[in-house]
């Protein structure tokens, strides 16, 4: 019987975590979910979960198959979940997207893999303040999450399951699991998003160079919106900041979060008021339905980017204190896709999982 510790109380670790207790009931003797932080934390930028925008909308190029296939799952997933699980924090939207026509056609879109699918007409472009010659736009459905209900719901899940969760400080270095723990885990799942370059520099040294954030800026208003917006590339005449966007999500618990910004290597904890007013500017040019916004509120948070993409992997490191070493599976480096990634991605990392429960020589699962 094998004795597994997930690293992260986000996203990636809790689906991770859940996924493994459902995958292996009759292999994992026991899984424990070690955090500093946990759904309910707003005090910390780089533990993103709580802060994210919290949708689905796949942002994968098409030659990229196996996180096409990690996306379709989890949509599907997150679907069936709005529809059997009223209370954990998921619910169906209808998603406006607007994008130049001179961009490739989104996958899900030309594949017509996403269900509602259509186009909209150029009436409706108009109306957006946008130039139907230059833009085109679609809908189909989706949906919004509540971060910190759904990762509630998770870690109910998990217990339930017979899983524990538990609050420790934030480790410095991955070998002290074994410390914390008390024995050496059979398996440990790394999913420490933007800190997971410093937490393995000792041992994966390459890593930290290969990690980095990416700044997000969100507003959230009291008012409320039936569907979801996003605008990829703003007009010359709002006068945008860099890498500014537009995307509103309504909360299914009412009022929207609007964005955003994706600054890369930007590790600035600073409320930018001009970019505020800015994307406040935007979002009432192009939402006129929000024109009257009341923001209560406006935050800045660290997607976990990495140089390569996310990294799906498994390790073995030496253990300098033990006659042993620490089996590895990594999950961290996803960027701004974790919600609308994550179970397949955590199947995934059940593949790996039962390469070191079995002494497998390759991952197993395949996508």
């Amino acid at each position: 019987m094998s004795k597994v510790v997930v690293l992260g109380g986000g996203v990636s670790g809790l689906t991770s975590a859940l996924c493994l207790l459902a995958q292996f009931k009759d292999t994992i003797e026991e899984l424990t979910v070690l955090a500093s932080e946990y759904p309910g934390d707003y005090h910390a930028p780089d533990y993103t979960s709580p802060w994210a925008g919290a949708n689905w909308c796949s942002f994968v190029r098409d030659g990229d198959k196996l996180q096409i296939q990690r996306d379709k799952l989890t949509y599907d997933v997150l679907l069936q979940l709005a529809d059997r699980e009223q209370s954990c924090g998921v619910k169906k939207y209808c998603l406006k997207t607007f994008m130049s026509r001179n961009s490739a056609v989104p996958w899900y879109i030309k594949d017509g893999f996403v269900k509602g699918l259509k186009e909209l007409s150029n009436e409706e472009v108009k109306s957006r303040k946008l130039d139907p010659s230059q833009v085109r736009g679609f809908e189909f459905t989706t949906v919004s999450i509540n971060p910190t209900r759904y990762n509630n719901y998770l870690i109910s899940q998990i217990v339930k399951a017979g899983g524990a969760v538990r609050r420790v400080k934030r480790l410095d270095t991955i070998d002290q699991v074994v410390d914390v723990m008390g024995y050496v885990p059979s398996l440990v799942v790394n999913c420490t998003g933007v800190n997971a370059g410093k937490l393995l520099r000792e041992v994966d040294p390459n890593e930290q160079d290969r990690v980095y954030p990416v700044k997000g800026h969100i507003l959230q208003i009291y008012e409320d919106l039936p569907y979801q917006v996003i605008i990829e590339d703003l007009p010359k005449e709002d006068n945008a900041l860099p890498n500014q966007f537009l995307n509103v999500f309504p909360r299914p618990e009412g009022g929207c979060i609007v964005g955003g910004l994706a600054a890369k290597g930007d590790y600035s904890k600073d409320i930018d008021p001009e970019l505020s007013s800015s994307i406040l500017r935007v979002m009432k040019r192009h939402i006129p339905e929000l024109s009257t916004a009341t923001v209560y509120n406006s935050y800045v948070a660290f997607r976990p980017g990495r140089k390569g993409g996310v990294r799906i992997d498994f390790s073995e490191y030496p253990l300098a204190k033990h006659v042993s070493t620490l089996k590895v599976v990594h999950n961290y480096g996803i960027g701004g896709s974790g919600y609308q990634s994550s179970y397949g991605i955590a199947m995934e990392v059940c593949g790996y999982a039962e390469r070191a429960f079995l002494q497998r020589p390759k991952c197993p699962f395949k996508l």
